[in-house]
């Protein structure tokens, strides 16, 4: 993770204009990010897992193209090496926050930022959530379990996440699905926590492409059956499947959020999805740094991209349903802040 700090008072208008560029490069061919001409709330943002972007510079970033409000993701286990407790995540939060702000400002000193898209309210308005990924569901112990809950007192906090069930082989990592039986016990005990102390949810589910029966899906909606749904509300992260998987958890009264593996050529089953998805229960999201949107799928993805995805879908979705474009980004940004403040 990079320092922006770093040569700062050295910094010339050009190299403070790189660094706020909104134009990004996928082999040869170069793609400036679209105006949407209203905020945008990134829902689910991973800031410690770049492996080339610096997390004060994406923030930047992010608040120089629209994106008004971010949530972040904070895992006791994954992340433990640079923020084992929720303090020491706070904290960081905090410098890349005052880092980015610092740059922004010399962005708008330096005219490298456009302000009529700009929403410098970013800065006042990123959280994150607190949970372990189903990858850790093995080592979720009480001590564990007592970070998560810890963390949920700090002001910055927002919610419970990323929890749920994934069983998938990832073999680009070779990290095999734990037990599902393990998965679910641990799924249950942070979705009971959240629905304690009444704060949101997100859930990851995955499973094989070749599941047919979308069993994490199946066994996630009966956790929620058994455990309960938040009533400060529970949110599909990252999804990926058909329209009658999305209108199954919409019934209980979850929220689906959409990134930019839903813009992928091959993914009009989840467009459909999103288009069929009442106006009330949509939310946009990154999952940065995976993912990026098309036409710059396979490069490293920031919260600023939203603003391609966004787009995208709102497109789509007005053409199958004749409504406007920007009712479908207000009513995204309505649930967001519904549900994040």
């Amino acid at each position: 993770m990079g320092d922006v700090k770093e040569h700062s008072e050295n910094r010339g208008p050009a190299d403070t204009a790189a660094l706020l560029s909104l134009t990004y490069t996928k082999k040869t061919k170069r793609f400036e990010l679209p105006a949407l001409g209203a905020p945008v709330v990134d829902t689910h943002a991973h800031l410690m897992s770049f492996w080339r972007a610096n997390p004060a510079g994406a923030l930047a970033r992010a608040a120089a193209a629209g994106v008004e409000r971010m949530v972040t993701i904070w895992d006791p286990l994954s992340d433990a090496r640079y923020a084992p407790t929720a303090a020491a995540y706070h904290e960081l939060l905090c410098e890349w926050i005052a880092e980015a702000r610092a740059l922004y400002e010399q962005g708008l000193r330096d005219g490298a930022v456009d302000t009529a898209r700009a929403t410098p309210q970013l800065f006042d308005h990123v959280g994150y959530l607190a949970g372990v990924h189903p990858y850790g569901a093995p080592d979720y112990t009480d001590e564990v379990h007592g970070l998560v809950a810890a963390a949920l007192d700090d002001p910055l906090c927002l919610g419970v996440g990323e929890i749920g069930l994934d069983y998938h082989f990832d073999a680009d990592d070779d990290i095999e699905a734990a037990p599902h039986d393990v998965q679910i016990a641990a799924m249950s005990r942070q979705l009971a926590l959240a629905c304690e102390r009444n704060m949101p949810v997100e859930l990851h589910l995955r499973h094989e492409n070749d599941d047919a029966a979308r069993t994490s899906h199946e066994d996630a909606y009966r956790v929620l059956c058994e455990v309960g749904v938040p009533s400060a509300g529970c949110v599909l992260h990252c999804f990926g499947e058909d329209r009658a998987t999305a209108e199954r958890f919409v019934e209980l009264g979850c929220y689906i959020a959409f990134g930019g593996a839903a813009t992928f050529k091959r993914n009009d089953e989840v467009r459909e999805a999103f288009a069929a998805c009442p106006l009330d229960r949509i939310v946009f999201e990154t999952d940065c740094p995976y993912m990026a949107p098309e036409p710059i799928r396979g490069i490293e993805c920031e919260p600023a991209m939203i603003c391609q995805t966004a787009k995208l879908l709102s497109e789509d979705r007005a053409q199958r349903t004749g409504e406007k474009v920007d009712e479908i980004l207000a009513a995204a940004r309505e649930n967001s802040l519904r549900l994040f403040g």
